[in-house]
This record gives structure tokens, sequence and C-alpha cells, in this order.
């Protein structure tokens, strides 16, 4: 898969929509011919800042949530800090400087006769899984793939009716047991593997969330042989292998490589976690 070369545009913001559980869907929209994200894969990423003067001076990567052929486009976010709550403040018309698409490493797409891909997600990591659903919902593979989506209670489970649109099957977790198990999400994907090494059926599993979350999946996919892909979430300041800031231990000929350039997928055995 060929993916789209990055630009840096000037965009402006259309919406910011609250969600529950302080989660915020920041929608806007850049050139549209061509459209810098018309291509964007599931995993790529943007970096976005806001005109706000020198503090923070970085600017904030985002998974895409959604993008079209006509320069609209979305990311999905929480204020953990200065940068983040600065783009939840945002309003309509405001411009934000965005680099993008970012990153090598993607999610690859559904097949009508491939494993059924389980989309496993926690947090803010739900937005490069959501964009996979879309896109297999738009190719009549929606029954291709799963969403099993964990958070500590109900409100941190956002954006469900889409997938009930796209008549995706989802496996809910909360952890104070509000919606869907009780526990974490590894509850329903230890019992979906389960179910699935029983009747002889092919899986991949694709996930994005916390680390640790995302290091227990990790184990659970190579315990039952199932190819894992891992979309990580590290802190980097540019998001094109210039600060060096989001090495990730792998096995192989280097040690190290970088969730913005060779990431920010990587395929679970090939992380280097103890």
């Amino acid at each position: 898969m060929v993916t789209p070369s990055p630009s840096q545009f000037r965009a402006r913001v259309v919406d910011t929509r609250a969600l529950v559980g302080g989660y915020f869907v920041l929608s806007m929209e850049g050139p549209a011919q061509p459209a810098p994200l018309a291509a964007v894969i599931p995993g790529q990423f943007v970096m976005l800042r806001g005109e706000w003067g020198r503090d923070p001076i970085n600017p904030r990567a985002f998974s895409v949530l959604d993008s079209d052929g006509d320069g609209r486009f979305s990311v999905m976010l929480k204020a953990y800090g200065r940068g983040t709550a600065r783009l939840c403040a945002m309003r309509s018309g405001e411009p934000v400087t965005v680099t993008g698409p970012l990153g090598q490493g993607t999610f690859v797409s559904p097949s009508a006769h491939g494993p059924t891909q389980l989309l496993v997600a926690g947090g803010v990591g739900l937005p490069p899984l959501h964009l996979q659903a879309r896109r297999a919902a738009a190719a009549g593979l929606a029954s291709r793939v799963e969403l099993l989506y964990g958070g500590r209670d109900r409100d941190d489970l956002v954006l469900l009716t889409d997938f009930e649109g796209w008549g995706v099957r989802m496996h809910l977790a909360t952890e104070d047991g509000s919606l869907g198990d009780r526990g974490f999400v590894t509850v329903p994907l230890q019992r979906r593997l389960q179910a699935a090494a029983d009747a002889g059926e092919a899986l991949q599993i694709l996930a994005c969330g916390p680390t640790p979350m995302l290091r227990a999946v990790r184990a659970m996919g190579l315990r039952h042989h199932v190819p894992t892909f891992l979309c990580l979430e590290e802190e980097m300041a540019c998001g094109f292998g210039v600060c060096l800031g989001c090495a990730v231990p792998v096995y192989g000929d280097k040690p190290y490589e970088y969730c913005c350039t060779e990431g920010p997928v990587f395929e679970a055995r090939r992380v280097r976690w103890s």
C-alpha cells in the first residue's frame, strides 16, 4: 500500500463538537483541490497547531478520525494538557496549521475472504479504528470488522451510534460495569479469541489505545497466534523523524524505530516489550 505524501497547509475550524466523557471532535477544512488528506489511510496522523503564540511551541499529533475528498477532516481529542486544551477551546473560523498525512505504518484493509478484524480501542485510541470501520462499511465489508472498546465508565465509550449505523458488531467493556462487560477490554477480547480458536476462525487484531492496554493486547495476540498490529501512542514534537523523541524498541537490524516514520502501526511481534 502506497501512503500519500505529507504536506503542510492551513485549515480553518468548522466545528468543535463536545462528546460525553470530556472528548471532543474537532472538524476542520483545508484546501479542496487537491485535498491533502483525501487519501489518508487508517493509522496515519496529523500534527496540529493553532495561532496561540509561542507557548506551547510544538504542535500536537492526532490520528485522523475522518476525511473526505473536499478538504474537510476531523480528529478526536481530550484536554490532557495546555496544547490539547487550546485545541478543544477553538471556535469556528479559527486557523490551524496542519502537517500531514504522516506515518508509513498503517492498518491493512479487510477483505471479503480474509480474516475477521478485531478493532480493539481504548480512550483516544478510537479514531484510526473508527476510520477503519467506516472504510470497511463503505466497501460493503462491515461484517469483516468488529469493535472491542473499553473505558472506565459508559461516558468513556463514544461515537457508538456510528458503528451501529454501519452495522459493525460491538463488544464493550467498562471498569465499573455500567456498559458491557465489567473489567478491561481484554475481557471480551479473551472470550472472542477463545471462540475463534474453538471454531477454527481466522482473526487479525488491530489495536490503538493506552500503552498498558496495548501491552496486554499484544501478549494475548501472541499467545493465541493471532496476527496483531498496534497503533502506538508516543509523544513527538515534529512528526517526521527529526526530534527522535518517539523511539520504539523493536526486534531486527535496528534496536529502535520511530513511531512517526516507521509507525505508528507496528506488528506486535516486532515490538520489543518485556
